[in-house]
């Protein structure tokens, strides 16, 4: 998004210019703004893994939800229709457009749009449980939608046991990161001349490498928050199912 772009680069120009401004070194306020870049991208990892784990945790309640109403003796048919408004919320638009959809085109046909909507390797899973209960009439789809819920509460409690060490590292490095810049800012202000080093250039090179080695492991931060995309049984359908 070429505004959310527009709109990063100009806080770091901004804080580039503000910290060079205030120390009077331009490697600071280069280091400054690639911190200011990275920061962001770090913050919406964390989201984006947290938005996933709820989706999972939606996808097997809803999973659990069919299983329930088919073993009402509901038709399927009914069942994703009955779900459709009280389905859990990360998935809920997605659900609800599946059953407008099956009231107009084929189910194995709006489950696959489904599939292509949520875009998660679980909801692959479900759905192709379900289009073969659609398209062959199968007798125990109840079990397998169980199967299916419990295999994602196994996953769900993995990925967060995953998320909670991560969540240690994250802490170390926020402390870590807090007391440098910390110590920084108070020999700024009350001992300016033990930073008289970093006035010359051999000084500003210093910096700039200290403030590269910093940008770094930030990065280095987001790339392991990143979640491992799993591949999914479905990817290849969703220009049909559209």
């Amino acid at each position: 998004d070429w505004s959310v772009l527009w709109s990063r680069g100009g806080i770091a120009a901004g804080t580039a210019l503000v910290v060079w401004l205030l120390t009077g070194w331009p490697m600071a306020g280069a280091a400054a703004a690639a911190m200011a870049l990275v920061v962001p991208v770090l913050l919406a990892a964390r989201r984006d893994r947290e938005q996933s784990l709820e989706q999972i945790d939606a996808l097997a309640a809803w999973a659990e939800m069919l299983r329930d109403t088919i073993a009402s003796h509901a038709g399927l048919h009914q069942a994703i229709a009955v779900t459709a408004s009280v389905a859990p919320e990360p998935i809920r638009a997605e659900v609800r457009a599946l059953a407008r959809r099956a009231e107009r085109v084929p189910l194995s046909r709006a489950l696959r749009s489904f599939a292509a909507d949520v875009g998660d390797p679980l909801a692959d899973l479900i759905v192709a449980a379900l289009v073969i209960a659609d398209e062959r009439q199968a007798q125990q789809l109840t079990d397998l939608l169980s199967d299916v819920a419990r295999s994602a509460r196994e996953h769900s409690a993995m990925r967060l046991r995953i998320e909670t060490g991560r969540a240690r590292t994250y802490a170390s490095s926020q402390a870590l990161v807090g007391i440098t810049f910390g110590l920084a800012v108070v020999l700024i202000a009350f001992s300016p001349e033990f930073l008289d080093p970093y006035d010359t250039f051999a000084g500003q090179v210093v910096l700039g490498i200290i403030g590269a080695l910093f940008a770094g492991a930030m990065w280095g931060l987001v790339k392991l928050g990143r979640p491992v995309e799993a591949p999914r049984l479905l990817a290849g359908v969703e220009g049909s199912a559209a």
